[in-house]
């Protein structure tokens, strides 16, 4: 009797020993899947950076394609080891289509701002480098990714909206185009002589490189006040330069009127930064 229940206590053990052999020879290999896993990921990004590079997709792109790519892979060495480990096949799918509908249904947000960037890439509104207005939030577009848009303030703050949020809202691309019109308004007495204020203010902007010659630079009167004529001095500028130029002109234009004998009016127009327009 001792000795048969020594054989069956024999038996357990030399199956217990070879069932932990093969756990842990599947353990060893799942890790060398996932060590060589990670390294062939870090490769195929490696590769895409330099096609990237040859192919200059834009910042854009590039930024959404990696993090795509950075996670289809990662799932694929995920179910790879998974299948190694032993896990059927058929429980994974079910399991991915389970958690995926959850995920879904609980992420709708998620899957909404993955539509909109999307929509961001393929129609191209704005790309990495742009300053762009969105709302009351507005900056220099620093990253695209996946889930979300990346902005970073002229007072160097980082803004993160939502791609859907993007994608939905009107957006101001204030660095699209290589030049804007810069409107410097002023007011003087009505009983100045228009020409003189022309006169007096147009040589500030003559010769400047930063000035294009899209249109000649004018002097306009906009509207009149009570007992002032409102002027605006316009002109066409390089969109790098359109802060700099105005807060010059800021300075220079009640200057020069006042070497003329030009009083800037009382009930002058006030002038304030306008919203969404800086370049920096």
């Amino acid at each position: 009797m001792k000795t048969f229940a020594l054989i069956q206590l024999d038996e357990i053990i030399s199956r217990l020993q070879s069932a932990a052999m093969s756990i842990v020879g599947k353990l060893v290999f799942a890790l060398i899947i996932f060590i060589v896993g990670r390294a062939i990921i870090k490769l195929i990004k490696r590769s895409f950076t330099k096609w990237h590079t040859k192919k200059n997709l834009g910042e854009s792109a590039y930024g959404f394609m990696t993090s795509c790519i950075s996670i289809v892979l990662n799932l694929i060495l995920v179910l790879t080891i998974a299948s190694v480990l032993g896990v059927p096949m058929t429980s994974i799918i079910t399991l991915i289509g389970s958690a995926g509908l959850a995920i879904g249904l609980a992420l709708q947000g998620g899957l909404s701002n993955f539509a909109g960037g999307v929509i961001i890439l393929i129609f191209k509104p704005f790309e990495v480098g742009d300053y762009i207005v969105c709302g009351a939030d507005e900056g220099t577009v620093q990253k695209i990714n996946v889930f979300y848009t990346t902005l970073v303030t002229p007072d160097n703050r980082h803004v993160v909206i939502p791609n859907s949020t993007v994608s939905n809202s009107s957006v101001t691309n204030v660095t699209a185009e290589g030049e804007r019109r810069l409107d410097v308004p002023f007011s003087v007495p009505s009983s100045t002589d228009i020409e003189t204020v022309s006169e007096a203010l147009l040589p500030l902007v003559e010769g400047d490189e930063r000035v294009t010659g899209r249109e000649a630079p004018v002097v306009r009167i906009v509207s009149y006040g009570a007992g002032a004529y409102n002027f605006e001095l316009r002109l066409w500028c390089k969109t790098a330069s359109y802060w700099d130029v105005r807060f010059e002109l800021l300075i220079k234009v009640p200057e020069k009127l006042s070497e003329c004998g030009i009083e800037i009016a009382k009930n002058a127009v006030a002038v304030t930064e306008e919203t969404g327009k800086s370049a920096k």
